[in-house]
């Protein structure tokens, strides 16, 4: 009994590592924009399949192929920025059109995607070895334990960014109020485009890790999409920290229910938790204390 739940919790901390970074991603772009980036996914699988083509279709080396991805990524962060985002905000269009302009983004994402790699599922070539390890009377194996290295990594990377740096202090006033931002002399144009960056980078090693657990196809950026945005709710929308926590306990919960009972359930589970969790606590679980601390 405590083997089988040793191995759902680091099933779930796996799951629930990648869930964590696509939300500590979409609150990054949140915290600085005030918009829900819904392509925010299409990353993730941008970084899966990228890895497909510079390792196997070009074969090439994993650093350089690993670079060529993360500009990939970079590129489509780029170009939701100035395609997207740039034009509705100098419009003063509402925040709601422009993530109506970002889930535009990622359909036109999905359909290039699709052109390239089609439909079916594709190997993605591991980073790390997936030759099983023992770790106590646990069984992994060394690519598991870097994605859940990776999210602790890039944890402690926002948090050192957004407050021990002068330029974290600007993002977050910028989260603010970015008028009164403007008039302090910060570019929050600059502010906005650096989230997107970041949150791509985040997303696009995220999917380059979990791909060789899970495969990549190209329409797994929508579902990511979804787990991230319901661990940004539950955790807290306004807070990284808050949002990569929620994807954790998301993680943890699918786990438990499919080693415990059947995963049919696992998702209406999680929306009637999110749902209870709102009716108590509207800012997320751990949403309030950063609602008040800004």
């Amino acid at each position: 009994m405590l083997m089988k739940l040793s191995y759902l919790l680091l099933a779930g901390l796996t799951n629930g590592s990648v869930y964590g970074l696509i939300g500590l991603s979409l609150s990054i772009i949140y915290g600085s924009s005030r918009v829900i980036n819904f392509a925010q996914g299409e990353f993730v699988m941008l970084g899966a399949m990228s890895a497909v083509l510079f390792m196997v279709t070009l074969a090439l080396p994993w650093p350089v192929a690993m670079l060529a991805m993360l500009a990939v990524v970079v590129i489509a962060a780029l170009a939701l920025d100035y395609g997207v985002y740039r034009p509705l905000i100098r419009r003063k269009a509402a925040p709601l059109t422009i993530m109506i302009g970002t889930l535009a983004g990622a359909i036109i994402v999905y359909g290039l995607a699709f052109l390239i790699w089609g439909p079916d599922q594709r190997y993605v070539p591991p980073v790390l070895s997936l030759e099983p390890i023992r770790i106590g009377f646990l069984i992994t194996n060394p690519q598991q334990i870097s994605l859940i290295v990776i999210f602790v990594v890039f944890l402690l990377a926002t948090w050192y960014i957004l407050y021990r740096t002068r330029f974290g202090l600007s993002v977050r006033a910028t989260g603010v109020n970015p008028r009164v931002a403007l008039l302090m002399g910060i570019r929050s144009e600059r502010i906005v485009q650096f989230s997107f960056i970041f949150s791509a980078f985040i997303s696009g090693v995220a999917g380059m890790m979990v791909g060789p657990l899970l495969g990549g196809h190209v329409g797994m950026g929508l579902l990511l999409t979804v787990k991230g945005f319901m661990a940004a709710i539950l955790g807290g929308l306004g807070s990284p920290f808050a949002a990569a926590a929620g994807g954790l306990a998301i993680g943890m919960m699918e786990a438990l229910m499919a080693g415990f009972g059947t995963s049919l359930y696992a998702e209406p589970a999680i929306f009637v938790l999110i749902l209870l969790v709102l009716i108590v606590r509207p800012y997320g679980l751990l949403g309030d204390y950063e609602a008040e601390r800004r």
